[in-house]
């Protein structure tokens, strides 16, 4: 688990700092362990990254299926 650093428009400033969360999903993987996953924007907020982790920090076995509802 861990992060994805996001560059909108190419950005590549290498003394950006994440600012705050913007959103926040929790799931259950495969093997019932809580997965949590975070959308973080920067001090200016743009998206800065994509942070998942499971409670228990091992390996994600599945992303959720797309609920089409």
């Amino acid at each position: 688990m861990g992060s994805l650093l996001l560059f909108p428009n190419r950005m590549r400033n290498s003394e950006r700092m994440m600012g705050r969360q913007v959103s926040e999903i929790q799931f259950t993987d495969q093997d019932g362990v809580q997965v949590i996953a975070s959308l973080n924007v920067d001090e200016s907020d743009e998206l800065f990254e994509l942070d998942m982790w499971k409670t228990d920090f091992s390996k994600l076995i599945k992303f959720p299926d797309i609920d089409n509802g």
